[in-house]
């Protein structure tokens, strides 16, 4: 019994997750791990802060200092102040030696709300963008999309940092042109490496969208353009985007210490496997590379407009006879109208009372 007992202890110590680690014998490279990466915010604190998040790391717990969910900050030309929640949080950690050649930055994301945000992160006060791209995750046994997961991992030169004292920020952030109210990301693990690997060499990703338009008879699909730098970005800086014969142009928008730049270039429709040769320029440096396309699916979407009865509720039963009879009036007027209009019943009640004051 008591050896078993013993057991149970210790299963449960070596299965703890690390909430606030510094490097383990397991793994000497690991500077600090805050939470689980288990597609989980178990671990986490619920409830909003009431002050802004510094998490210290050998000193903090995550269950009581760190906060699940973070709200977006809306980027706008306006000063209003943040909230606790929607401010940029703080991971302090120290180094007791000089800085490894590189880090790998590890940050694993849940979005559980309507909006997908930026993600805006710091390193001792330089800054870069990022930009999440969401996969569903199905967690139940029906097989329904229960939220999604997304990541950010790079590697950063190790001068960034130094001996001593040494702070990681994060904030999630919305466009003001963009913005969907209550949008927020919640935590699912954050990891910081020491790293062998030398900072990345610039690099550019696009993505199709399913998004189309048409201009002068002609359609374009809407292509969204990554570029990857470990270094500075400036905002002068151009893009030059070359399918198919035709030139397509983009300047950088704003200035970054690192991180990525993204935009969304309006492309000819192409065929799947047509070459996009991009030239751009980052750290002073011209950059080429290229990138074979396939276009995204196009959709035809049907809107098709109904009444939906709900009795009691909305009024008493004679009157919702009478007003869903003089939709299905109007509905009936419209499609004569416009023969490509549908129109749908909820059930046959509305039908019947529309019978019941109508001559055919």
């Amino acid at each position: 019994m008591r050896l078993s007992k013993l057991f149970f202890i210790a299963l449960v110590i070596v299965s703890l997750p690390l909430s606030a680690g510094t490097q383990t014998k397991d793994n000497p490279q690991k500077v600090f791990q805050i939470g689980t990466f288990d597609l989980s915010w178990a671990e986490f604190a619920g409830g909003n802060p009431s002050h802004t998040v510094n998490f210290v790391v050998g000193q903090s717990s995550a269950a009581k200092d760190w906060y699940s969910a973070q709200s977006a900050a809306v980027l706008s030309a306006s000063t209003q102040p943040l909230s606790a929640n929607s401010a940029p949080r703080t991971i302090t950690f120290s180094l007791p030696e000089s800085p490894a050649p590189s880090y790998r930055l590890r940050v694993s994301f849940l979005v559980r709300e309507h909006g997908v945000p930026d993600v805006r992160i710091g390193i001792n006060g330089r800054h870069g963008m990022f930009y999440l791209r969401p996969e569903l995750i199905y967690a139940n046994e029906r097989q329904n999309p229960s939220f999604s997961h997304a990541e950010i991992e790079f590697t950063f030169p190790g001068n960034t940092l130094h001996s001593g004292t040494n702070t990681i920020t994060l904030q999630a952030v919305e466009d003001a042109t963009k913005a969907v109210p209550g949008t927020e990301l919640t935590y699912d693990a954050i990891e910081l490496d020491r790293s062998d690997q030398t900072a990345p060499t610039p690099s550019a990703e696009m993505y199709p969208t399913i998004f189309y338009q048409r201009k002068a008879n002609h359609l374009y699909e809407l292509v969204d353009v990554v570029l990857h730098d470990a270094m500075a970005i400036k905002s002068a800086d151009s893009v030059d985007i070359e399918v198919a014969g035709r030139h397509y142009r983009n300047r950088v928008a704003e200035a970054q210490d690192f991180g990525e730049t993204k935009f969304e270039v309006p492309i000819a429709e192409f065929a799947s496997g047509t070459k996009a040769h991009l030239t751009w320029t980052a750290d002073g440096r011209e950059q080429q590379t290229t990138i074979s396309l396939t276009p995204a699916k196009k959709w035809t979407i049907y809107l098709v407009p109904h009444i939906h009865l709900d009795i009691g509720y909305s009024d008493y039963q004679a009157k919702v006879a009478a007003i869903h009879s003089r939709v299905v009036d109007e509905a009936m007027d419209l499609t004569a109208k416009h023969p490509g209009v549908r129109f749908s019943l909820d059930g046959m009640w509305p039908l019947e009372q529309f019978m019941k004051t109508h001559t055919v």
